[in-house]
């Protein structure tokens, strides 16, 4: 597994690409997140920005390649992977 992560500007354009229909158009799990769609996700993202406004790259994007070979062993426990992932990132108290 390989993990890359970059902090962007562009979160909705980032929420609507991943959750659109045929890509990944289901909610595997979330974090301080009440809604489920890309448009109420975002204005919760919004919302907890808005003191923020000299920051210009508000949004964390964080991709994690798993192996080919490796797919379809993880396949059944990728929130578990995603929820490790963030508590060794310390952002288990972030959205």
């Amino acid at each position: 597994m390989i993990a890359k992560g970059k902090a962007i500007a562009h979160g909705t354009n980032a929420i609507r690409y991943v959750m659109r229909e045929g890509k990944f158009d289901r909610l595997l799990g979330s974090n301080l997140i009440e809604s489920r769609t890309p448009d109420e996700i975002v204005s919760e993202f919004e919302m907890m920005a808005q003191g923020h406004e000299r920051c210009k790259n508000k949004y964390l994007r964080f991709e994690i390649g798993i192996a080919p070979a490796d797919e379809e062993r993880v396949r059944g426990s990728l929130r578990e992977l995603a929820v490790l992932f963030a508590q060794e990132m310390k952002l288990a108290n972030h959205q």
